[in-house]
């Protein structure tokens, strides 16, 4: 079961991406084609941003999900956005931002198997979609598919994976890239949130550097949004919050140890065996996670 709930998931790391609703045939032969495709792995390492010309990457919302879950931490439904709280969110900025925070949340629940709540947010999310206009690029019907389909993997995913190029081009070709650029931001803030918290209380290595590797997508998050400084209050204040987390990122150092590379004559190449480890004291990861839950209390209530 955890991995057709993994499958789902991948629909919101590609979400965060932005991007592409599938036109399903309605002639059965098709369709039935279609089911027999060969889907290739999705990758939800990173995700690769083009604005402006200059391209971004970003980890994928679900990094730290499963680095959580790898390191046999329980899970914790307190750290989600109750789906109760949708109601609140009127504005676009507040639909669009807890849109990607809605995601992530999913995600942690799919990769804990908590099946019950997948339901639940993932309707928070098609209405937060439909409020913000955008239901087009995520299919309307799809959680039917999805429930029609959760015994056939390919055919799942080959629904699931067309949610990409097209949601980008919809918020493009509409001048509506404000609100993608939210959604991705919603979804780093959340999971960096769940990240860090586990991270305090837990002591756990893995995650501490986990959570230290985070400044350069900062950095890329931070120049993502600044076109959208002086477009409201809400952008600017996001943005100042933001950069002045950057400053305790900062702070944090790395070191690294470096091992014998490995010559590999059959692939041809070196393969050059490093590791990081990030040094920051617990004042100091108290303070990132308190600054993070800071700026993410701010957006969902």
């Amino acid at each position: 079961m955890l991995n057709r709930l993994l499958i789902i998931q991948k629909l919101f790391v590609i979400l965060f991406a932005s991007s592409i609703v599938l036109s399903c045939s309605s002639k059965k032969e098709k369709q039935e084609e279609e089911e027999k495709m060969p889907i290739r792995e999705i990758d939800t390492t990173t995700v690769l941003l083009k604005i402006n010309n200059t391209l971004f990457t970003l980890p994928s919302p679900y990094q730290a999900t499963y680095s959580i879950k790898n390191g046999d931490i329980e899970f914790n439904k307190s750290l989600l956005n109750p789906p109760g709280n949708v109601s609140n969110y009127t504005t676009n900025f507040q639909q669009a931002i807890n849109l990607g925070i809605y995601g992530t949340d999913l995600g942690y629940l799919n990769v804990y198997d908590q099946i019950p709540d997948v339901i639940s947010y993932f309707t928070v999310i098609k209405k937060l979609s439909q409020e913000l206009g955008i239901q087009n690029a995520l299919q309307v019907d799809i959680i039917d598919k999805i429930e029609n389909n959760i015994d056939n993997q390919d055919s799942l995913l080959h629904y699931l994976t067309g949610t990409y190029r097209q949601f980008d081009s919809y918020l493009k070709s509409n001048n509506r890239k404000d609100i993608g650029v939210l959604i991705i931001t919603g979804g780093w803030i959340e999971s960096i949130y769940i990240l860090s918290n586990n991270a305090v209380n837990s002591k756990n290595r893995q995650l501490i550097n986990r959570l230290g590797e985070q400044k350069h997508p900062l950095d890329n998050l931070i120049e993502i949004l600044s076109p959208f400084y002086y477009k409201s209050k809400e952008f600017s204040v996001l943005i100042d919050d933001l950069v002045d987390l950057a400053y305790e990122f900062d702070g944090i150092i790395f070191s690294y140890s470096y091992s014998d590379s490995e010559v590999q004559e059959d692939k041809q190449h070196t393969l050059v065996n490093s590791q990081s480890n990030v040094i920051i004291s617990e004042y100091h990861l108290e303070t990132i996670a308190n600054k993070i839950s800071s700026i993410r209390n701010k957006i969902i209530y």
